[in-house]
């Protein structure tokens, strides 16, 4: 695909055109956003079992996306229609998936891995450009296997700054199979910022797949409450 001028394409956008190609959403989604989910589509499309299940291993797919894809394959875009059995056809379709190799997939599975693919790569592709959009504030972190600490000046005054472990995702968001560069289990992280040495107030987000993420996140979030788009 050509390259795009910066800007055409802004984060969520792939996502919001794979969400309308798949029949969840109905939208307007601008021409750019719509080609890139096409592209992720065709390469997906070329891929068989085998590579198929090397793909979402590789990209950590969940068993939340496969319902999701399994959800698309099975309505086939007509979501208005959907009842009560569509949702067990679809959670017996991961199940399926799940538990046979790729080589036993029939029509069916592989459709909705790669399905379930198409959202992954959109999601990623999202993620990449809110990333090449950034404007973090270098902090200086205090690292640990909890996370970390550092404390950055906001309005003149000082506040410290936590990354720290958040609740464990639920079981659906794991990814299905293990991949050796890949933790088995995944943390999520928060970022909290303390509003101040009075109270001690927080005020945080998350949550995020690595503390790496969530670092990058709270000097995103330092840059922007610096310049004022938004406050504590």
């Amino acid at each position: 695909m050509a390259l795009l001028p910066l800007g055409v394409l802004q984060p969520g956008d792939v996502s919001a055109a794979t969400e309308v190609r798949a029949g969840f959403l109905n939208a307007d989604v601008p021409p750019p956003s719509d080609a890139t989910a096409l592209c992720i589509r065709q390469t997906v499309d070329d891929l068989g079992p085998a590579d198929l299940w090397a793909l979402a291993r590789g990209t950590a797919v969940t068993r939340d996306d496969l319902a999701w894809g399994a959800a698309a394959t099975l309505l086939q875009g007509h979501l208005e229609q959907s009842d009560p059995l569509d949702n067990l056809a679809a959670q017996t379709l991961v199940d399926e998936i799940a538990e046979r190799t790729p080589c036993q997939w029939g029509r069916s599975q592989a459709d909705a891995v790669r399905a379930a693919l198409y959202r992954t790569l959109a999601d990623l592709a999202d993620a990449l450009l809110e990333v090449s959009e950034s404007t973090p504030t270098p902090l200086d972190w205090m690292v640990d296997d909890s996370g970390g600490r550092a404390s950055a000046v906001i309005g003149g005054v000082v506040h410290g700054v936590l990354v720290q472990t958040a609740e464990k995702a639920h079981p659906a968001a794991q990814p299905v199979w293990h991949h050796p560069s890949i933790p088995a289990a995944h943390t999520a992280w928060q970022w909290r910022i303390a509003s101040g040495p009075a109270d001690r107030a927080c005020h945080g987000r998350g949550p995020f797949l690595s503390a790496l993420a969530a670092r990058h996140a709270t000097e995103c979030a330092i840059t922007a409450l610096t310049a004022g788009r938004c406050s504590l």
